[in-house]
């Protein structure tokens, strides 16, 4: 279990890792670690977590690939061999930053079973599948062991996923009113609820409380260089984007989701936690070349970055 010998993680990330390959209009990296569960888990251990990951992966996945895990002290003890495939993805980027993501290959589902006894005793879990990689069914049974419940809309119908719902599911959408309400955290970015709900006709920063109307604590949606809309129980709040240079947004959301929740879960306070999660994101798409530890920052990388931009909320 690395450095966390055998104390219960602070935070699971139970979802597909991913062999990824990236394209670009003027260039291609990869194959490289990629997917959600990959940048949230070794983001939140650089951060300072105890953090444990739940993932299928196949004889494909080089080992080498996996190095950021224990470059970091992430406990893989629910990472396991399944089959002959991983996930295999190919992440399409247009001139215009817009994305498509195909999946050549694919590792079978997470089902309650795949879970080590310790990452059910985890402070927080956070699922972030690529393409329902994590059913409603298990999503139930974890909702009943689990105290603090997150989930990334991206894989279940959102800009990760293979199909979408349609027009009518869009305008009633009870599946997904459903499903958000299993979550106490739920995070999704304007993408997404423009590929869940149809076309945005209300301002982006209401968004939020239609998941806290349907049954979540916390609702999110990541604006890209706006920044992101917050909304709780008790309050709807925004924070801007920091600014600098982007080389690489591939893995943005999944950056603010890891900083997100590594800091509510120190302090309880959503607007402290959505300011240090806008940095997390800030320092990750500074960067590129997929899920390596020397991307990712420290928490005095964030604090540093924190101390120069006072003054978030408006």
């Amino acid at each position: 279990m690395d450095r966390h010998n055998d104390r219960p993680p602070d935070i699971v990330m139970a979802s597909h890792i991913v062999r990824e390959m990236i394209r670009f209009p003027d260039r291609e990296i990869g194959p490289v670690l990629g997917g959600p569960t990959a940048y949230s888990a070794v983001i939140a251990a650089k951060l300072g977590a105890r953090v444990g990951i739940v993932t299928p992966v196949g004889d494909d996945m080089p080992e080498a690939l996996l190095a950021p895990f224990a470059e970091v002290g992430v406990d893989t003890r629910g990472l396991y061999r399944a089959g002959p495939h991983s996930t295999n993805s190919l992440l399409l980027y247009d001139a215009n930053g817009n994305k498509q993501i195909l999946y050549p290959q694919r590792a079978p589902a997470i089902r309650l079973a795949d879970f080590p006894p310790a990452s059910l005793e985890a402070r927080a879990m956070h699922i972030a599948p690529m393409d329902y990689d994590v059913g409603v069914e298990t999503l139930g049974a974890l909702r009943k062991r689990i105290g603090l419940l997150s989930g990334d809309l991206g894989g279940y119908g959102g800009a990760h996923s293979s199909t979408h719902p349609g027009p009518a599911e869009q305008q009633d959408p009870k599946g997904l009113r459903a499903l958000v309400g299993l979550f106490d955290i739920v995070r999704a970015s304007l993408e997404d609820c423009r590929h869940l709900l149809g076309e945005i006709q209300e301002a982006p920063e209401t968004l939020p409380g239609r998941f806290v109307a349907w049954g979540a604590k916390i609702g999110i949606v990541t604006l890209g260089d706006q920044g992101a809309a917050v909304a709780t129980r008790e309050s709807t709040f925004t924070v801007p984007a920091l600014p600098g240079k982007v080389m690489d947004t591939t893995g943005a959301g999944d950056s603010f989701s890891a900083g997100f929740l590594v800091e509510y879960l120190r302090s309880g306070d959503a607007h402290r936690a959505a300011w240090f999660a806008v940095a997390v994101a800030r320092h990750v798409i500074g960067g590129t070349g997929g899920v390596v530890a020397g991307r990712m920052p420290s928490r005095s990388d964030i604090e540093a970055l924190l101390i120069s931009h006072p003054q978030p909320f408006r």
